[in-house]
């Protein structure tokens, strides 16, 4: 982020035998400024006018979750129906896509990557996640419910995983894959959705944890 620090220029002086000191800029470069300035914060009023528009354009449906049981140390596995909300289920195509999702009371949304492959949000009509439940926050409060609680949920957004950029299988044949903590939650999904795996010559996942206390999905 640019950050504009603005010294505002010295009068101009008079003195008593009516000479003056003049701006040691032209006027027309002052005029430029000046219109620079104005158009700069006119364009910084417009650029949060316009997030304000679009987080009110954003639309919210209510889903009940189906599921929801600790994982690991302060990591919960969460599922929520969306069976009767299909426009959410054929929002999630990709692996690696995300939502946005409200709790009641609770002060601002979450931000949660979809540990389900796209196939389950299809044929059974639930999205899966892993919470790590953080003091204070939305994720929190979210851990806190139990099943038949209702949550508020966006469509996927993103653009998930692009796989074609390692297609043929048989060209890219090592695919190596990291992620710590909840952050498999994306990976597991891509794990989950296939991405050719079995045509290649070598995956591996590299998975780092605290300890195995806090690694999830663990067999």
């Amino acid at each position: 982020m640019s950050v504009l620090s603005f010294t505002p220029l010295h009068p101009i002086t008079l003195h008593s035998h009516a000479h003056f000191s003049p701006s040691p800029f032209p006027m027309s470069i002052l005029r430029r400024f000046n219109l620079n300035f104005t158009n700069h914060r006119l364009r910084r009023r417009f650029a949060t006018v316009s997030a304000a528009v679009r987080q009110d354009t954003t639309v919210w449906t209510p889903a009940p979750l189906s599921e929801i049981e600790p994982a690991a140390e302060s990591l919960f596995h969460v599922t929520i129906d969306v069976s009767d909300a299909p426009d959410l289920a054929t929002s999630h195509t990709r692996a690696g896509q995300y939502l946005q999702l409200k709790v009641a009371n609770s002060p601002k949304p979450s931000f949660l990557a979809i540990a389900s492959p796209p196939k389950l949000a299809i044929s059974r009509g639930v999205f899966e996640f892993l919470v790590k439940s953080v003091a204070g926050s939305t994720a929190e409060a979210l851990c806190a419910l139990k099943k038949g609680d209702v949550v508020e949920i966006t469509q996927a957004m993103g653009n998930g995983f692009d796989i074609s950029r390692i297609d043929p299988p048989e060209k890219f044949g090592t695919v190596l894959v990291f992620a710590t903590g909840s952050g498999i939650s994306p990976i597991r999904s891509l794990i989950e959705s296939g991405f050719g795996a079995g045509k290649r010559s070598d995956v591996r996942v590299y998975y780092g944890a605290r300890n195995l206390q806090r690694m999830a999905y663990q067999i």
